[in-house]
């Protein structure tokens, strides 16, 4: 018997207090994985070196490091994923629109991207901003707006050899191309003798976090946001396709790295010499690792590895929010997760308060994510959106008028 379809009605959220404002039939699994993402991105960057006081980083006690070790990027690939699920949203999600609607769409689309990367121009003031990578992945979806979700998971699996092996190949054998001084911050405003190499590192390296890392990943929150969401049976689903895809990979992935002795070659590698060019360049084996081995260049098996994660929450957090005193409990993710545009930008004004490196203490670090909860529960009583998501919202539709 097929699972009942679920409608997007009041009852697909918790029962709030009349004084919350809330979108109607917002899915606010969503915002709880976007919550849980900022919250990533803060045990990241608010880097815990000890349980009640700050210590040395070497003194670091071992379970904070694999925190760290287990966030460092892949709270940023989430984020980037969740990037292709919101375009499928804004685009008319499990039925895309078609025609001046689709058009519509697009061109909001193009436009938050630019405000996107001229907000990233200002962070970059304070701190090294992925944002703008975030907006060149958006407007590479655009043309893709209305292919089917088969045709975008075959993409994104496609994708993620191609760009890890592309980027891996870059890396080996052409390390002067990622030394290109590009200007940061205002700074690439006014320096258009230092565009070439901006470009490059925009599109191909990167910072912190490559764009070309991400194809993969948006492509498929693309096809997950071309999914029909509100269906109880499409969750379930997603959350058991997740884990398997997950579960699977990262089997393959020790078979691989420590079975076969992957490790060993990439170790002996990372242990030579740099020469005149950089570091010494990696072997093929490091396609084979993940992030948290400590190489620098990441494989095909970590993007699979983080959408099948990315699918498993996505999937289990709509289903506990169907459960309304669940969705209670959890009201202070969901409402976090619609502002964290916000928090993002404003973690880095506080970390550049803080010093480099930010080095605090657990107690440190659970606190702010606590004031980013209540902070977000408050705001949320009154005002629907953040104060970024506002500003975006409103230089979005004011720029492209809807029908």
């Amino acid at each position: 018997m097929e699972a009942p379809r679920i409608q997007t009605t009041p009852s697909d959220v918790p029962p709030l207090e009349p004084g919350h404002r809330l979108p109607r039939g917002r899915l606010l699994g969503i915002d709880a994985v976007r919550a849980l993402a900022i919250i990533g991105v803060f045990v990241a960057h608010f880097y815990a070196t000890g349980w009640l006081h700050a210590g040395r980083p070497v003194d670091t006690p071992g379970v904070l490091q694999w925190i760290s070790m287990q966030t460092s990027s892949r709270a940023m690939s989430l984020f980037v994923l969740l990037a292709g699920v919101s375009v499928a949203l804004m685009t008319g999600g499990s039925r895309p629109y078609a025609g001046p609607d689709m058009s519509t769409a697009r061109r909001r689309i193009a436009v938050r991207a630019l405000v996107l990367f001229l907000i990233s121009l200002a962070i970059d003031e304070f701190g090294a901003s992925v944002l703008s990578y975030y907006a060149v992945l958006l407007l590479l979806l655009i043309p893709l707006a209305r292919l089917r979700p088969r045709t975008l998971f075959t993409a994104a699996g496609l994708a993620a050899p191609l760009v890890t092996v592309g980027a891996w190949w870059v890396m080996s054998t052409h390390p002067e191309w990622m030394r290109g001084d590009a200007p940061s911050g205002l700074d690439v405003l006014t320096s258009s003798d230092q565009w070439g190499g901006y470009l490059f590192q925009l599109v191909l390296t990167g910072g912190g976090f490559q764009t070309v890392y991400g194809i993969p990943l948006v492509l498929a929150g693309l096809a997950i946001g071309r999914l029909d969401l509100h269906d109880h049976a499409v969750r379930l689903r997603l959350l058991r396709t997740g884990l398997g895809i997950a579960a699977t990979t990262y089997a393959v992935y020790a078979v691989l790295w420590h079975g076969i002795g992957a490790a060993k070659h990439v170790a002996a590698a990372m242990a030579a010499p740099p020469t005149d060019s950089g570091p010494p360049p990696l072997p093929w084996q490091s396609l084979l690792g993940m992030p948290t081995d400590g190489v620098y260049a990441t494989s095909p098996l970590g993007i699979v590895l983080m959408i099948g994660i990315a699918m498993a929450m996505l999937g289990g957090m709509l289903l506990i929010f169907e459960r309304r005193r669940a969705g209670k409990v959890l009201w202070p993710l969901a409402a976090a997760g619609g502002m964290t545009m916000t928090w993002y930008a404003g973690h880095f004004g506080y970390l550049s308060l803080i010093g480099d490196p930010p080095s605090v203490s657990f107690v440190h670090l659970a606190a702010a994510v606590a004031v980013m909860l209540g902070v977000s529960v408050l705001w949320r009583r009154w005002v629907r959106r953040g104060p970024l998501e506002w500003f975006v919202h409103q230089v979005t539709t004011k720029a492209v008028p809807g029908r």
